[in-house]
Protein backbone atom coordinates (compact mmCIF):
# COMPACT_ATOMS: atom_id res chain seq x y z
CA UNK A 1 0.00 0.00 0.00
CA UNK A 2 1.05 3.52 -0.39
CA UNK A 3 1.01 6.93 1.06
CA UNK A 4 3.62 8.94 -0.25
CA UNK A 5 5.34 11.47 1.99
CA UNK A 6 7.16 14.96 0.47
CA UNK A 7 10.49 14.57 -0.59
CA UNK A 8 11.88 17.73 1.54
CA UNK A 9 12.10 18.40 4.90
CA UNK A 10 14.27 16.85 7.69
CA UNK A 11 14.16 14.21 9.81
CA UNK A 12 11.70 15.66 12.09
CA UNK A 13 9.20 16.88 9.14
CA UNK A 14 9.81 13.25 7.76
CA UNK A 15 8.28 11.51 10.97
CA UNK A 16 5.35 14.25 11.19
CA UNK A 17 4.06 13.60 7.77
CA UNK A 18 4.49 9.70 8.63
CA UNK A 19 2.35 10.54 11.78
CA UNK A 20 -0.21 12.20 9.68
CA UNK A 21 -0.34 8.90 7.63
CA UNK A 22 -0.84 6.77 10.96
CA UNK A 23 -3.92 9.31 11.83
CA UNK A 24 -5.60 9.45 8.34
CA UNK A 25 -6.37 5.78 9.66
CA UNK A 26 -7.63 6.52 13.04
CA UNK A 27 -7.35 9.59 15.30
CA UNK A 28 -4.36 9.43 17.22
CA UNK A 29 -3.63 11.71 20.97
CA UNK A 30 -1.06 14.28 21.52
CA UNK A 31 0.52 11.21 23.76
CA UNK A 32 0.96 8.82 20.99
CA UNK A 33 2.03 11.40 18.72
CA UNK A 34 4.81 12.63 21.20
CA UNK A 35 5.70 8.70 21.35
CA UNK A 36 6.10 7.83 17.93
CA UNK A 37 8.16 11.68 17.45
CA UNK A 38 10.57 9.69 20.16
CA UNK A 39 10.31 6.44 18.69
CA UNK A 40 10.83 6.50 15.54
CA UNK A 41 14.10 6.19 13.48
CA UNK A 42 15.10 7.49 10.08
CA UNK A 43 17.73 5.11 8.37
CA UNK A 44 19.23 5.67 5.08
CA UNK A 45 20.28 2.47 3.04
CA UNK A 46 22.82 2.79 0.15
CA UNK A 47 22.00 1.15 -3.24
CA UNK A 48 22.93 -2.52 -2.16
CA UNK A 49 22.73 -2.66 1.66
CA UNK A 50 20.17 -5.02 3.59
CA UNK A 51 17.29 -3.97 5.57
CA UNK A 52 16.90 -7.69 6.71
CA UNK A 53 18.99 -10.75 6.03
CA UNK A 54 17.46 -13.73 5.38
CA UNK A 55 18.30 -16.23 8.57
CA UNK A 56 18.73 -13.52 11.36
CA UNK A 57 15.92 -11.76 13.40
CA UNK A 58 14.09 -8.60 11.66
CA UNK A 59 12.92 -6.40 14.85
CA UNK A 60 11.85 -3.33 12.86
CA UNK A 61 8.44 -2.18 11.02
CA UNK A 62 9.59 0.00 8.53
CA UNK A 63 7.75 2.60 6.32
CA UNK A 64 9.88 3.44 2.93
CA UNK A 65 9.87 7.30 2.19
CA UNK A 66 12.36 6.72 -0.69
CA UNK A 67 13.66 4.02 -3.00
CA UNK A 68 12.77 0.60 -3.50
CA UNK A 69 13.47 -2.22 -1.62
CA UNK A 70 13.32 -5.72 -3.06
CA UNK A 71 13.07 -8.97 -0.57
CA UNK A 72 14.73 -12.33 -1.62
CA UNK A 73 14.89 -16.06 -0.62
CA UNK A 74 17.51 -18.62 -1.50
CA UNK A 75 16.38 -22.30 -1.30
CA UNK A 76 17.90 -25.00 -3.08
CA UNK A 77 20.52 -22.83 -4.45
CA UNK A 78 18.02 -20.79 -6.39
CA UNK A 79 16.87 -17.24 -5.47
CA UNK A 80 13.24 -15.88 -6.01
CA UNK A 81 12.05 -12.42 -5.08
CA UNK A 82 9.16 -12.22 -3.16
CA UNK A 83 8.79 -8.76 -3.80
CA UNK A 84 9.32 -5.27 -4.76
CA UNK A 85 8.09 -2.40 -3.25
CA UNK A 86 8.59 1.60 -3.50
CA UNK A 87 8.11 4.91 -1.78
CA UNK A 88 5.37 4.87 -0.14
CA UNK A 89 4.52 1.57 1.21
CA UNK A 90 5.27 -0.27 4.55
CA UNK A 91 7.30 -3.22 4.48
CA UNK A 92 9.01 -6.15 7.24
CA UNK A 93 9.69 -9.01 7.05
CA UNK A 94 6.15 -10.87 7.84
CA UNK A 95 8.18 -14.48 8.31
CA UNK A 96 9.97 -12.91 11.02
CA UNK A 97 7.92 -10.34 12.19
CA UNK A 98 8.58 -8.80 15.56
CA UNK A 99 12.11 -10.63 15.72
CA UNK A 100 10.01 -14.04 17.29
CA UNK A 101 11.30 -16.13 14.13
CA UNK A 102 14.86 -15.56 11.67
CA UNK A 103 13.55 -14.64 8.65
CA UNK A 104 12.93 -16.44 5.51
CA UNK A 105 14.07 -13.37 3.71
CA UNK A 106 16.37 -10.55 2.54
CA UNK A 107 15.32 -7.38 1.99
CA UNK A 108 17.75 -5.29 0.40
CA UNK A 109 17.74 -1.73 -1.86
CA UNK A 110 18.18 -1.43 -5.42
CA UNK A 111 18.67 2.18 -5.04
CA UNK A 112 20.08 4.17 -2.55
CA UNK A 113 16.92 4.20 0.04
CA UNK A 114 15.48 6.10 2.71
CA UNK A 115 13.31 4.05 5.84
CA UNK A 116 11.55 4.91 8.74
CA UNK A 117 11.41 1.97 11.26
CA UNK A 118 9.38 1.23 14.32
CA UNK A 119 11.66 -1.46 16.69
CA UNK A 120 8.93 -4.45 17.58
CA UNK A 121 8.98 -3.51 21.99
CA UNK A 122 7.62 0.04 20.61
CA UNK A 123 4.42 -1.87 18.93
CA UNK A 124 4.10 -3.73 22.33
CA UNK A 125 3.92 -1.38 24.17
CA UNK A 126 1.68 0.85 22.00
CA UNK A 127 -0.73 -2.13 21.88
CA UNK A 128 -0.58 -1.61 25.61
CA UNK A 129 -0.83 1.75 26.39
CA UNK A 130 -2.82 3.17 23.19
CA UNK A 131 -5.44 0.91 21.61
CA UNK A 132 -5.62 3.29 19.03
CA UNK A 133 -2.26 2.08 17.30
CA UNK A 134 -4.45 -1.26 17.50
CA UNK A 135 -6.69 0.28 14.91
CA UNK A 136 -4.03 1.85 13.14
CA UNK A 137 -1.51 -1.41 12.62
CA UNK A 138 -4.70 -3.62 11.51
CA UNK A 139 -5.84 -1.71 8.75
CA UNK A 140 -2.24 -1.27 7.29
CA UNK A 141 -1.92 -5.35 7.88
CA UNK A 142 -4.81 -5.75 6.80
CA UNK A 143 -4.23 -3.89 3.15
CA UNK A 144 -0.61 -5.04 2.97
CA UNK A 145 -1.83 -9.14 3.80
CA UNK A 146 -4.32 -8.29 0.78
CA UNK A 147 -1.54 -7.03 -1.43
CA UNK A 148 0.80 -9.71 -1.18
CA UNK A 149 -2.29 -12.36 -1.71
CA UNK A 150 -2.88 -10.45 -4.86
CA UNK A 151 1.04 -10.68 -5.79
CA UNK A 152 0.79 -14.70 -4.46
CA UNK A 153 -2.69 -14.91 -7.29
CA UNK A 154 -0.75 -13.24 -9.96
CA UNK A 155 2.25 -15.72 -9.86
CA UNK A 156 0.42 -18.40 -9.52
CA UNK A 157 -1.72 -18.18 -11.99
CA UNK A 158 -0.95 -14.93 -14.31
CA UNK A 159 0.14 -15.84 -17.50
CA UNK A 160 3.57 -13.56 -18.53
CA UNK A 161 2.39 -10.97 -19.99
CA UNK A 162 -0.70 -10.26 -17.22
CA UNK A 163 2.16 -10.75 -14.85
CA UNK A 164 4.18 -7.80 -16.13
CA UNK A 165 0.75 -5.95 -16.77
CA UNK A 166 0.35 -6.34 -12.44
CA UNK A 167 3.85 -5.11 -12.01
CA UNK A 168 2.97 -1.93 -14.30
CA UNK A 169 -0.60 -1.09 -12.75
CA UNK A 170 1.40 -1.33 -9.19
CA UNK A 171 4.35 0.65 -9.60
CA UNK A 172 3.78 2.10 -12.76
CA UNK A 173 5.91 5.87 -12.41
CA UNK A 174 8.87 3.10 -10.76
CA UNK A 175 9.08 0.86 -13.11
CA UNK A 176 11.84 2.16 -15.17
CA UNK A 177 13.84 2.72 -11.64
CA UNK A 178 13.63 -1.91 -11.09
CA UNK A 179 16.92 -3.24 -12.55
CA UNK A 180 15.66 -5.83 -15.56
CA UNK A 181 16.64 -9.06 -13.57
CA UNK A 182 15.05 -8.29 -10.60
CA UNK A 183 11.87 -7.65 -12.71
CA UNK A 184 12.28 -10.77 -14.97
CA UNK A 185 13.11 -12.86 -11.44
CA UNK A 186 10.29 -11.49 -9.76
CA UNK A 187 7.79 -12.40 -12.51
CA UNK A 188 9.32 -15.60 -12.89
CA UNK A 189 9.98 -15.64 -16.44
CA UNK A 190 13.34 -15.56 -18.56
CA UNK A 191 14.43 -12.46 -19.34
CA UNK A 192 14.45 -12.71 -23.33
CA UNK A 193 9.97 -13.27 -22.30
CA UNK A 194 9.92 -10.28 -20.81
CA UNK A 195 12.00 -8.19 -23.49
CA UNK A 196 9.48 -9.32 -25.71
CA UNK A 197 6.26 -8.87 -23.74
CA UNK A 198 7.88 -5.34 -23.68
CA UNK A 199 8.02 -4.77 -27.30
CA UNK A 200 4.23 -6.20 -27.36
CA UNK A 201 3.09 -3.91 -25.01
CA UNK A 202 4.73 -0.68 -26.53
CA UNK A 203 3.41 -1.53 -30.02
CA UNK A 204 -0.29 -1.77 -28.11
CA UNK A 205 0.42 1.04 -26.91
CA UNK A 206 1.45 3.02 -30.05
CA UNK A 207 -1.45 1.60 -31.58
CA UNK A 208 -4.15 2.68 -28.88
CA UNK A 209 -2.33 5.78 -28.60
CA UNK A 210 -2.57 6.68 -32.83
CA UNK A 211 -6.37 5.67 -32.70
CA UNK A 212 -7.45 8.38 -29.97
CA UNK A 213 -5.02 10.72 -32.06
CA UNK A 214 -6.67 9.62 -35.54
CA UNK A 215 -9.89 10.02 -33.77
CA UNK A 216 -9.12 13.61 -32.62
CA UNK A 217 -7.97 14.49 -36.28
CA UNK A 218 -11.04 13.34 -37.54
CA UNK A 219 -13.50 15.13 -35.70
CA UNK A 220 -11.86 18.12 -36.23
CA UNK A 221 -11.88 17.53 -39.96
CA UNK A 222 -15.04 16.42 -40.70
CA UNK A 223 -16.61 18.11 -37.58
CA UNK A 224 -14.99 21.87 -37.64
CA UNK A 225 -14.63 24.59 -40.23
CA UNK A 226 -10.68 24.23 -39.61
CA UNK A 227 -10.19 22.64 -43.25
CA UNK A 228 -12.06 25.74 -45.16
CA UNK A 229 -9.74 27.83 -43.78
CA UNK A 230 -6.92 29.26 -46.85
CA UNK A 231 -4.06 29.77 -44.44
CA UNK A 232 -4.27 25.94 -43.39
CA UNK A 233 -1.17 24.24 -43.18
CA UNK A 234 0.39 21.12 -41.53
CA UNK A 235 2.16 23.11 -38.82
CA UNK A 236 -1.23 25.53 -37.76
CA UNK A 237 -3.48 22.54 -37.97
CA UNK A 238 -1.01 20.63 -35.80
CA UNK A 239 -1.03 23.62 -33.31
CA UNK A 240 -4.78 23.34 -32.89
CA UNK A 241 -5.10 20.08 -31.62
CA UNK A 242 -1.98 19.61 -30.37
CA UNK A 243 -0.37 17.01 -31.77
CA UNK A 244 3.20 17.18 -33.35
CA UNK A 245 3.61 18.18 -36.60
CA UNK A 246 5.59 14.75 -37.19
CA UNK A 247 3.27 12.25 -35.64
CA UNK A 248 0.18 14.48 -37.40
CA UNK A 249 1.49 13.86 -40.78
CA UNK A 250 2.54 10.20 -39.85
CA UNK A 251 -0.85 9.49 -38.99
CA UNK A 252 -2.47 10.84 -41.93
CA UNK A 253 -0.14 9.00 -44.26
CA UNK A 254 -1.06 5.40 -42.49
CA UNK A 255 -4.83 6.05 -41.84
CA UNK A 256 -5.72 8.10 -44.81
CA UNK A 257 -2.88 7.31 -47.32
CA UNK A 258 -2.26 10.65 -48.44
CA UNK A 259 -0.21 13.91 -47.14
CA UNK A 260 -1.59 16.34 -45.25
CA UNK A 261 -2.11 18.40 -48.65
CA UNK A 262 -3.85 16.21 -50.58
CA UNK A 263 -6.09 15.26 -47.59
CA UNK A 264 -7.12 18.48 -47.06
CA UNK A 265 -7.55 19.11 -51.12
CA UNK A 266 -9.64 16.40 -51.13
CA UNK A 267 -11.80 17.33 -48.28
CA UNK A 268 -12.30 20.60 -49.81
CA UNK A 269 -13.66 19.18 -53.36
CA UNK A 270 -15.74 16.59 -51.48
CA UNK A 271 -17.55 19.44 -49.95
CA UNK A 272 -17.51 21.66 -53.38
CA UNK A 273 -19.53 18.46 -54.99
CA UNK A 274 -21.71 18.60 -52.40
CA UNK A 275 -22.53 22.43 -52.54
CA UNK A 276 -22.67 22.21 -56.40
CA UNK A 277 -25.22 18.71 -56.36
CA UNK A 278 -27.74 20.88 -54.27
CA UNK A 279 -27.13 24.05 -56.19
CA UNK A 280 -30.46 25.19 -55.62
CA UNK A 281 -29.77 26.54 -52.06
CA UNK A 282 -26.57 28.07 -53.21
CA UNK A 283 -27.34 30.42 -56.07
CA UNK A 284 -26.42 33.01 -54.51
CA UNK A 285 -22.78 32.16 -55.26
CA UNK A 286 -20.74 31.14 -58.29
CA UNK A 287 -18.75 28.58 -58.67
CA UNK A 288 -15.23 30.41 -57.85
CA UNK A 289 -17.66 31.81 -54.74
CA UNK A 290 -18.44 28.08 -53.70
CA UNK A 291 -14.15 27.46 -54.12
CA UNK A 292 -13.26 30.40 -52.10
CA UNK A 293 -16.07 29.33 -49.56
CA UNK A 294 -14.45 25.74 -49.02
CA UNK A 295 -10.98 27.49 -48.64
CA UNK A 296 -9.12 27.56 -51.67
CA UNK A 297 -6.53 30.69 -52.25
CA UNK A 298 -7.32 31.56 -55.58
CA UNK A 299 -9.55 30.40 -58.82
CA UNK A 300 -6.70 28.54 -60.76
CA UNK A 301 -5.92 26.39 -57.63
CA UNK A 302 -9.21 25.45 -57.36
CA UNK A 303 -10.60 24.88 -60.92
CA UNK A 304 -6.93 22.89 -61.31
CA UNK A 305 -7.56 20.31 -57.95
CA UNK A 306 -11.19 19.78 -58.96
CA UNK A 307 -10.21 19.06 -62.70
CA UNK A 308 -7.14 16.77 -60.73
CA UNK A 309 -9.71 14.92 -58.93
CA UNK A 310 -12.88 14.77 -60.95
CA UNK A 311 -11.55 14.82 -64.38
CA UNK A 312 -14.12 17.54 -64.72
CA UNK A 313 -14.25 21.33 -64.88
CA UNK A 314 -15.97 22.85 -61.85
CA UNK A 315 -19.11 24.10 -64.71
CA UNK A 316 -18.26 20.45 -66.58
CA UNK A 317 -19.35 18.43 -62.98
CA UNK A 318 -21.76 21.13 -63.05
CA UNK A 319 -23.74 20.66 -65.88
CA UNK A 320 -23.19 16.83 -65.72
CA UNK A 321 -25.03 17.04 -62.15
CA UNK A 322 -28.00 18.90 -64.45
CA UNK A 323 -28.70 15.91 -66.77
Amino acid sequence: MRKKLSKNGNASSQKDQLIDIFSSYHPISEELKNQLTIRLKIEQLQKGHCLATQGEYCVHFYYLAEGILTSTTNRNDKQLTTFIVADGSFVTSISGMYGQRPSDESIFAIEDTLVIALHAQDFHYFYQHHPEMNAIMRCIMERCFQEAHERSKMIRLGTAKEKYLYLLEHIPQHINRIPFPYQANYLGIREETLKRIQKEIHIENDEKQTTTLFKRIEHHLLHTNIIYQPKITLKSFAKTIDIPAHQLSSIIKTKYKKSFNQLIYTLKIEHVKQKLANITDHKHLTLEGIGTEAGFKSRSVFFSEFKKQTGLSPGEYLKKLKQ
